[in-house]
């Protein structure tokens, strides 16, 4: 048994409103993970980036040197 394309678009359709619906269903139950897994990632980003903010002081006595080119 084949189908055309027109005759294919309903069922199409209809499977992706089945998709929304479990989506929809879905979401409310993963979301407080989600809140969990963000908040966890948000304070290792901060504590990380509080250990990379610190200052590095270079000698500030190295001199300018020189160099000079001769072309011939």
């Amino acid at each position: 048994m084949s189908m055309s394309a027109l005759a294919a678009l309903p069922v199409i359709g209809e499977l992706a409103k089945a998709a929304a619906d479990i989506t929809k269903s879905i979401a409310p139950l993963i979301q407080p993970f989600a809140d969990v897994i963000a908040k966890t990632l948000g304070d290792t980003l901060k504590n990380t980036t509080a250990e990379q903010n610190k200052s590095v002081n270079f000698d500030a006595t190295i001199k300018a040197q020189n160099k000079t080119i001769m072309f011939s």
